[in-house]
């Protein structure tokens, strides 16, 4: 009883410290996927660093960041997760009231979250990296959606080993990842792109096995991020940093456990629990293939401009360019950043 009201106190010791008393005010309705990039949210809310700092967090879970994309314009949603997609980019340069202000992983140098896999039969006959990839000229290739980060990723592959992405492969789109595994076993498709543990999932059930993984593309590329409604950003910017401090802690605990998955168990457990992968193990054989979060919360925005430069520029499927400013927020992650560090809250 002592432990719990000193806990207490100490939270609105804290809280006071901001200028802020906890209140109904301070729920943050929360867009998120069961996708272990998330692991920095997943952390916090399970070791409840939301509410320590007062925060009270509703989540909505959505299969894909684009399917989110409505509630967030719609108010139903504060924030979500997204990737970096041409839909996206129209969708602001539209008028839809988002703005980027938070890294939700990325493909670090090493810690690589996205992976190309190829069929058995593409692999025996010689293509077993991506320097191998101008075998793929003629195939089809698996996406979940067209100016998705995936398609972003395979097409940057195959522009290396000197192919066309816009006519030298047959693009199948709009489809699941856990579909496009069985394609893959299935040869409905010649090679894909997914998230770490399909890949997994695929090359150990003999469906085909990983040939590159995309921190190889792109190093240290965008992967997802965090959007806010501008009205949110504006009008609860305190709520809005004080969720951004505790998703912070979350992401360094989520990276120090990708690092030594071993010796951090207990994170293990929660990724378990709250991702698709629901099996501690299956967490741990992964690692350090988690992707890799910033820990200033800061985006890597050079490559998201990149992505929008390309999609515009490349494809055509991007008609009016955002400007950097229009995009982000970036003052949400750095105010955050330094109250962390200045008020230390969680003790370290």
């Amino acid at each position: 009883m002592k432990l719990g009201k000193t806990l207490a106190m100490l939270s609105l010791a804290i809280l006071a410290a901001t200028g802020r008393v906890a209140s109904a005010d301070d729920v943050v309705r929360v867009g998120e996927g069961p996708f272990i990039t998330g692991g920095g949210y997943f952390v916090a809310e399970g070791k409840g660093y939301f509410k320590k700092l007062g925060i009270d967090v509703q989540p909505k879970m959505f299969i894909d960041g684009a399917l989110a994309v409505p509630s967030l314009i719609s108010g139903e949603l504060d924030i979500s997760f997204m990737t970096a997609n041409a839909a996206l980019f129209n969708s602001i340069a539209k008028g839809a009231p988002l703005v980027f202000v938070l890294d939700r992983g990325n493909n670090k140098r090493g810690r690589g979250y996205t992976v190309i896999n190829v069929t058995q039969e593409l692999h025996d006959g010689g293509l077993k990296s991506m320097a191998d990839f101008a075998k793929l000229k003629g195939k089809r290739i698996g996406l979940g959606a067209t100016g998705s980060i995936n398609q972003y990723l395979f097409a940057k592959a195959l522009e290396k080993a000197g192919l066309d992405p816009r006519k030298d492969v047959t693009w199948v789109t709009n489809v699941p990842q856990p579909d496009l595994m069985k394609m893959l076993g299935q040869k409905q498709v010649d090679a894909t792109d997914l998230a770490y543990q399909f890949g997994f999932f695929a090359q150990n059930n003999k469906w085909g096995p990983i040939v590159t993984v995309d921190d190889e593309i792109d190093p240290d590329g965008a992967v997802g991020l965090y959007a806010a409604r501008k009205q949110f950003v504006q009008e609860k910017r305190d709520v809005l940093v004080r969720f951004a401090m505790a998703y912070l802690q979350g992401v360094k605990d989520f990276n120090a456990a990708a690092g030594d998955p071993d010796g951090h168990k207990d994170i293990v457990e929660i990724l378990a629990k709250r991702t698709a992968l629901q099996k501690p193990e299956l967490v741990r054989a992964i690692a350090p293939h988690w992707s890799y979060t910033n820990e200033d919360g800061v985006p890597n925005v050079k490559s998201v401009m990149a992505m929008q430069d390309y999609w515009s520029d490349y494809f055509r499927l991007v008609e009016t360019k955002v400007p950097e400013s229009q995009l982000f927020d970036l003052s949400i992650a750095r105010e955050a950043k330094a109250r962390l560090d200045r008020d230390k809250p969680f003790g370290n």
